[in-house]
């Protein structure tokens, strides 16, 4: 069986991969240890934004997506959810954007994810809580 690499603890964080995430990142954090759902997974492709975070907020998961709609603090007030990592992905910037997520994923804790909008670009990530 796999050793998990994470610290003790930050494995109990888990995730719902929307369905406009790719593979690699997926990868990414099924390699670190990580659950990961996706959309697909829990019956979820082609529902409403509403529909996927609420099923995210009913089983405890941070919602991963690249949908630009998320990064709305007025629709999606980060105090009704357990966190969105909004990833402002181009393809052509894909190794910079998985190696700001792989350090967003050692640098944060259990407790920094909740009720935080995370938006991951090229060259650093950024938390944005009411």
């Amino acid at each position: 069986m796999k050793r998990s690499i994470l610290p003790k603890g930050q494995n109990r964080i888990k995730f719902l991969a929307d369905e406009c995430i790719g593979l690699p990142v997926i990868t990414l954090l099924r390699k670190s240890g990580f659950s990961v759902d996706t959309a697909k997974d829990a019956n979820l492709s082609s529902k409403s934004d509403f529909e996927i975070l609420k099923w995210a907020i009913k089983e405890k998961r941070i919602l991963i997506t690249e949908d630009m709609d998320f990064g709305n603090i007025l629709l999606y007030p980060p105090k009704l959810h357990h966190g969105i990592i909004l990833l402002r992905f181009r393809h052509s910037l894909e190794k910079e954007i998985l190696s700001v997520l792989s350090t967003l994923l050692r640098e944060l804790k259990p407790n920094d994810f909740k009720q935080t909008l995370i938006i991951v670009d090229s060259d650093k990530y950024r938390l944005r809580r009411e």
